[in-house]
């Protein structure tokens, strides 16, 4: 399970700069340019500045391209941790602004996405983070699906027919059924009720004080490969933070996957939920225990790869973990064929 943090994340001065602040986490895909691009050529009134983290493992993007692709906004490269929870809470601290808006360089943003987030942080200064519409990039025959899981909320993802007849997968959608604005619901986890990081605002001086705003512990260059967001948003729900659906701010997700690649990001997803709600279990939060019974029971039921008990399940989930030796770090985007 992810231990507790040893250092306390400081926000810095409550409210910060007017403005927002727009950062991004990258481990050097070609893409990190055109999702700059989309940004650029959309509203930039509301933004300050632009935050690459660079989490290459040599610190090899450059700055000079970006800055030119990014004129006239300024841009800052941070060098980042190597994971991408560590990756964005260097980007919370050295923010300009109260406002962070984060996406994933495989993602691109809608021409009003900041202006819409911007906004929306500005008519609800008690939210403390809003998750906007991520879709599929089009594709011939992409369809939007989506699944009722019991006690969570509603799971969704993009479908489409790839050549040959592969079934090709898309993660980290929104689903047309979650409410728009303050979610009410019992502590749960994000992704069942308003969204992934992939689509995110966070207002800094509205974190939880004395622990980091993402669990480095979790997510994508980590052991457990994702779940950093899953276990953010329980615990901001947890502690009564309020969260919030803003669909009017979009995001396509550029990242359609054969099916070997989707089994791969299933079983990173599968790690990091368990992981996220295993850390509150094992604080003793009972309603994390509930969820977690609840998703595993689902993951059993539902599950496309015959799974049929617990057992199955971890093995799948973890299976290439031998026992005391450090877990070999994983991203959703590590099997690429």
């Amino acid at each position: 399970m992810t231990g507790s943090p040893s250092l306390p994340f400081s926000a810095g001065p409550a409210g910060g700069d007017a403005g927002l602040t727009v950062a991004v986490c990258s481990v050097g895909r070609p893409v990190l340019t055109r999702a700059l691009s989309e940004l650029v050529a959309g509203d930039t009134s509301e933004i300050t500045e632009v935050l690459v983290v660079d989490n290459t493992p040599e610190g090899s993007l450059e700055r000079e391209p970006l800055a030119d692709l990014l004129a006239p906004l300024p841009l800052r490269i941070l060098r980042g941790p190597g994971g991408t929870s560590g990756g964005r809470n260097l980007a919370i601290e050295q923010a300009a602004t109260d406002v962070v808006l984060f996406f994933d360089d495989d993602c691109l943003p809608s021409r009003s996405w900041a202006r819409e987030m911007a906004r929306y942080m500005a008519s609800e200064p008690d939210v403390a983070a809003a998750f906007g519409r991520v879709e599929p990039v089009p594709r011939p025959g992409g369809r939007v699906c989506t699944d009722k899981v019991p006690l969570l909320g509603s799971s969704a993802w993009g479908e489409a027919d790839g050549p040959n007849g592969e079934k090709l997968w898309c993660p980290a959608v929104s689903s047309p059924y979650w409410q728009d604005g303050i979610i009410t619901a019992d502590p749960t986890v994000p992704w069942a009720v308003v969204g992934s990081s992939n689509n995110m605002a966070l207002r800094r001086s509205l974190m939880l004080p004395e622990r980091p705003v993402f669990l480095p512990g979790l997510g994508p260059g980590t052991g457990a490969g994702s779940g950093e967001d899953t276990e953010f948003g329980y615990a901001l729900m947890a502690a009564g933070r309020t969260l919030a659906h803003v669909p009017r701010a979009g995001m396509l997700h550029d990242s359609w996957l054969r099916p070997a690649q989707a089994e791969w990001t299933h079983r990173c997803y599968l790690r990091g939920t368990l992981e996220a709600l295993g850390h509150h279990v094992m604080l003793g939060d009972e309603r994390a225990s509930a969820l977690l019974v609840a998703y595993l029971r689902y993951f059993r039921d539902d599950n496309g790869y015959g799974l049929g008990d617990l057992g199955e399940i971890l093995e799948w989930g973890y299976g290439d973990h031998v026992a005391g030796r450090p877990r070999q770090q994983r991203r959703k985007s590590d099997l690429t064929l």
